[in-house]
Formats: structure tokens, C-alpha cells, sequence
């Protein structure tokens, strides 16, 4: 495949400028850079997104201009993309997702029988267990992902692009995919890799190509640059200083315990008999960054759901908050005791067509609203103000609606929206997730700052490393259960991921 000139504008912003870019079969790509440097944009018009037309320059592919005026006719090219945020049909099965629009036939009618069976062999060839008969809404974030991964390869794509695909993986999930990818690689398939997390780009890429502002920054061989000199590229040499020399959490001393959760068993949504999560019991102090780490269905996402009140399935424990016994039972209850959540999915938890200033207030409504109940537009834009600043949330006015800010800014606006509520204690389910290496860094000086003002808080996290990093303590889950208990500066990434997995 190569790019001539490739450009594509969009009111008021030109997001790809004249790239020229080569891409070769077997090979890995890595495709990295800033939120805003022309990423999505460029594979979006490689994948067809953006027809044939809205761009300027060519996209050529076996010798021929690619005309692609729809998804569909780029996939006839051979080029597939699997986009951050998984898109699925969650009332279908996981078969009928994996098949749609290819479903076997016979006599005119779907052939039942032969669908189930090739769903069961691709899903067998690309190494996941999972029932072909489910529905694709009852499966986890990252099997739902792992599951439209198995349904691209099974295209034979001559260009996969991937773009986040490890966001919402384990270390281990993580590493299986890079086995099917290097597989690919013998094939001749070409593969853009899109990932802000760099140590897995030098991982499975062969080169590594830098965006920035649009154009292409830097294109190297893998082994021939090195992490700083990409930073630096991405990022300008100024800002990447300023981050390389930023320095990690002061101790903590403990002070009072901020949250106590007991003897927490949560059970499945289903039947509500198998626990998901049994018999949890953890303490977090004021001022303190706990983490929770553990593999795909260790039970972290559904402990924090229970303890906020948003669990959808039966579960039974104690709640102190500050030593004194709460009954949670609904998220509005968590929020008058002054615990505040960020969803795994963060689409779950905005609204996305709203203004930033709407989504920061809606936690706090009866505070901003008069005693005939109507909304004091004027608070809610000043307070909004205040929380936009503070957490240097770039945007062009308050109005802004989120869905147009990158996933770095939406997480903030989640985190403003608590601070304005006034939450002491904050639940954050992978809060860095698919966020650039500036905003992830930036989120991580955020957490700091709020952990040395006197916020408690819990954080999940799919990233090992990210967790001894950012946390004071970790907790490893293992199949619903806590398993150990260690302070951050004791282990490394490799030792978590082996007890998590109950590796001998």
C-alpha cells in the first residue's frame, strides 16, 4: 500500500497533511503519536471511512487507486480496521456477530447449523474460548474485542489495522495477539499497529512512524531509535523534558480509613447464584492511591459497581465510610457519601451529545439549583469554569460538546465532574485507558495532586506497570478472589501478572 500526498481537512482544522507513506506487506507498522496528531483521521480514510472524495491525494493498493466509497469496499480491497471502541450487536450471538452479512446459506435461508460450526472453528483457530451461543452483550469488554479480532482475521485481510487493540486487554490476552499478529506477518499481511502504549509498539513493530500536527514526524526502523527519541518526536523536545524529568508520589502516611469494604460477595446478573466476587475485604485510607489489579474476570470492574451502587446482579457485604456503616444501594446514595465512579467504558458514564459544562454539573444539580428548583445557569458555567482550568481541559468554550473532545479530555470532564460534587473518595476503573502517553501522564500528575489534597482513591487498572507507578499499595485479584496484597515499591510488572494468572 502507499499514500501520495494524502490530506484531509475538516472545518477550522487540518487533521492529515500531505503524507506520504509506504506500507509494506509483512510487516508490522507502529503508528503512534498525540491525540489530535492525524492518527484516526489517516486510517479512517484507509479503512473507507471517509470516502473516496473527502480527501485529497491517493490511497494505492496492488497497483491500483483505492475509490473506496464505503467500509465495505475498502474490506473488498483488503483492508480492515478494528477500531478502539468495539462496535457489536450485543442482542445477537457471539456467532451471529462474527458472520454478519456473511451468514452461510442454503435454499435462500440462513443455514443455522454451518454458521454455529464456522464461528465455533474461528474461534478455535484464533485460541478463544467462548460459546458461540452467547450473546455478544454478555461477554466482557476485552472478549468482545478479542472475538472482532478472530472476525477480522478470518477475511484474510491483505492490510489489519488495529487501533488500540491492547486497551482494553490483560498483559496475557495482550500477548496472545501479538502471537496471531507475527503468525500474520508470515503471511505477507501488512499490519498497522496503532497503540500509545510504546513498550508494546517496539514489542511487535518492525518500524514505528511518528505523527504530529498531521504530517509524518519520523519513520524508523524499530531498532535503530528508542523510546525518549520517539517522546521527544511525538510530543516536541520541550514538552517530553518536562515529562521525562516529572517525578513520581511522595510517600504517604496513613491517616484515617477513607473506605472499608467487608466480606463483599457480588453475584452474576444471570440467575444471581455464581459470585463473581467473594468475600473482598479491603480498607483505604485518606490520601492514598490504592490499586486493584487482576486478569480478565478477576471480579475488580464488578467490586467497585457493587460498592457503587450500580451492580445490576445481587451482592451482600458491608460499607464504612469513615468507620461509620452505610447502606449503598443506589449510585445516588454513593454520591451523598461522597464516593464518585469513572466506568471502565467512559461512554457509560458521559453524556455524550451534552456541553462539557451540562456533563461537569450533573452530579451536582441540587446544589446549582434554586429553592424553586431552577437551575442556576450561572453556577453551573462557573464552576464549570473552575474545574475546566484546574484540570487544563483544552476546549474551545464551555459549550463544547464531549464527543468532540479526545478520550485524555473526556476522562478529565469525568474527574471534574466528581470534584465538583465534592467526592472524597474516587473509584476509577482503568482511567487511562486508549489515552495518549501526554494525557496518561498528565491523568497520573491529576491523581497525585488529588491524593496529596486529601482524595482517597481506588484505581483499577489493566496495566500492570501503570498500577506500581501510580498506586501506593496494589491488590491482585484472581478469579473473584484477593489474593495478595503488596506496597507498590516491593514488586514489578512481571510478578504481578504471574500471581494474577496463578502461574506456578
Amino acid at each position: 500500500m502507499r499514500l501520495v500526498n494524502l490530506s484531509k481537512a475538516f472545518p477550522g482544522v487540518v487533521a492529515v497533511s500531505e503524507v506520504n507513506l509506504d506500507i509494506y506487506p509483512g510487516q508490522v507498522m507502529g503508528l503512534i503519536g498525540q491525540n489530535g496528531a492525524g492518527k484516526s483521521t489517516l486510517i479512517q480514510i484507509l479503512a473507507g471511512a471517509h470516502p473516496f472524495g473527502s480527501y485529497q491525494g491517493q490511497v494505492i493498493v496492488g497497483g491500483h487507486e483505492l475509490r473506496a466509497a464505503t467500509v465495505a469496499d475498502a474490506e473488498a480491497a483488503g483492508i480492515v480496521l478494528i477500531p478502539q471502541e468495539v462496535n457489536v450487536v450485543g442482542d445477537l450471538t457471539v456467532a451471529e456477530n462474527i458472520l454478519l452479512n456473511r451468514e452461510p446459506t442454503q435454499f435462500g435461508l440462513i443455514d443455522w447449523e454451518l454458521l454455529y460450526a464456522q464461528a465455533r472453528s474461528i474461534l478455535k483457530n484464533f485460541g478463544l474460548d467462548v460459546n458461540p451461543s452467547a450473546k455478544m452483550a454478555s461477554l466482557a469488554i476485552a472478549t468482545r474485542q478479542l472475538v472482532i479480532i478472530a472476525k477480522a482475521l478470518y477475511r484474510n485481510p491483505r492490510v489489519l489495522i488495529l487501533d488500540e487493540p491492547t486497551a482494553s486487554l490483560t498483559d496475557v490476552e495482550a500477548q496472545q495477539l501479538f502471537e496471531h499478529i507475527r503468525e500474520l506477518r508470515k503471511t505477507g499481511v501488512a499490519c498497522i499497529f496503532v497503540s500509545h502504549r510504546l513498550a508494546e509498539v517496539f514489542s511487535i513493530a518492525d518500524r514505528v512512524v511518528v505523527m504530529r500536527d498531521g504530517k509524518i514526524q519520523a519513520d524508523h526502523a524499530v531498532g535503530s531509535t528508542t523510546q525518549p527519541q520517539v517522546i521527544s518526536e511525538m510530543m516536541g523536545s520541550a514538552l517530553a523534558q518536562e515529562l521525562a524529568s516529572s517525578k513520581g508520589r511522595e510517600s504517604y502516611s496513613r491517616a484515617a480509613i477513607a473506605l472499608r469494604v467487608e466480606n463483599l460477595n457480588v453475584y452474576d446478573g444471570g440467575l444471581g447464584i455464581r459470585p463473581v466476587v467473594e468475600n473482598l475485604t479491603l480498607e483505604l485510607h485518606q490520601g492514598e492511591i490504592l490499586g486493584m489489579f487482576g486478569l480478565v474476570g478477576a471480579g475488580c470492574t464488578e467490586a467497585v459497581k457493587a460498592i457503587f451502587g450500580i451492580w445490576y446482579g445481587a451482592w451482600s457485604g458491608k460499607i464504612y465510610i469513615y468507620e461509620k456503616l452505610e447502606a449503598i444501594q443506589h449510585p445516588l446514595q454513593a454520591i451523598q457519601q461522597g464516593i464518585g465512579l469513572l466506568t471502565e467504558d467512559r461512554h457509560e458514564g458521559l453524556a455524550l451529545n451534552l456541553s462539557v459544562q451540562e456533563n461537569i454539573a450533573l452530579a451536582s444539580l441540587p446544589a446549582m439549583s434554586s429553592r424553586s428548583g431552577f437551575l442556576d445557569l450561572e453556577s453551573m458555567r462557573l464552576t464549570a469554569r473552575q474545574y475546566v482550568d484546574r484540570l487544563n481541559i483544552k476546549l474551545i468554550s464551555l459549550d463544547t460538546a464531549v464527543e468532540t473532545l479526545s478520550g485524555g479530555g473526556q476522562q478529565k470532564v469525568m474527574i471534574a465532574r466528581w470534584l465538583a460534587a465534592h467526592a472524597r473518595i474516587l473509584l476509577l476503573d482503568d482511567p487511562t485507558r486508549g489515552v495518549d502517553v501526554g494525557a496518561r501522564l498528565e491523568t497520573h500528575r491529576i491523581l497525585d495532586e488529588l491524593a496529596q489534597a486529601g482524595h482517597s482513591i481506588l484505581m483499577i487498572s489493566s496495566d500492570a506497570e501503570e498500577v506500581l507507578t501510580v498506586c501506593d499499595r496494589v491488590l491482585v485479584m484472581r478469579r473473584g478472589r484477593l489474593v495478595g496484597e503488596f506496597a507498590a515499591h516491593q514488586m514489578s510488572g512481571e510478578q504481578l501478572v504471574h500471581i494474577a494468572a496463578g502461574a506456578e
